[in-house]
């Protein structure tokens, strides 16, 4: 009986160790989208970055991508909300509803590294959120 006890202890004292570090894991930079639904260069810049994702598999880089919908009321509040949590209160009230670009983000300082604007094409984006990590690192 006192085997089975000390591997359970075992089991739970590893799986409680692979928790901890897997809530340690933090992103280095924040991709960080002024978006709405009504913007035209938002219609340009974000498949762009949807592509450089997919094909550069951006998604697993320690890069957080964060979309805040600027459309309306609602989604307003709820960005606000998002930014607020994030620590970029400031960075949210400073744009001012402005939207169609993407700022990326020192994760830790909140200091904005780079901006993106539709003019960027997937290779563009890929280059700078990889510099944006680099730079960071």
């Amino acid at each position: 009986m006192s085997k089975i006890k000390i591997a359970l202890i075992s089991v739970l004292f590893g799986f409680s160790s692979l928790m901890t570090q897997a809530s340690e894991t933090k992103p280095e930079v924040l991709g960080v989208l002024f978006y709405a639904d009504w913007c035209g260069s938002c219609k340009v810049l974000d498949p762009a970055i949807e592509k450089a994702r997919g094909k550069s598999d951006l998604d697993n880089e320690s890069v957080l991508f964060v979309t805040l919908d600027l459309t309306d009321a609602t989604t307003r509040h709820q960005s606000e909300l998002l930014a607020n949590s994030l620590g970029l209160s400031e960075l949210y009230a400073k744009n001012e509803g402005a939207t169609g670009f993407m700022l990326l983000i020192d994760a830790e300082t909140k200091e904005v590294v780079t901006r993106l604007t539709k003019k960027a094409d997937a290779n563009a984006i890929t280059a700078e959120i990889k510099g944006a990590i680099a730079k960071v690192s």
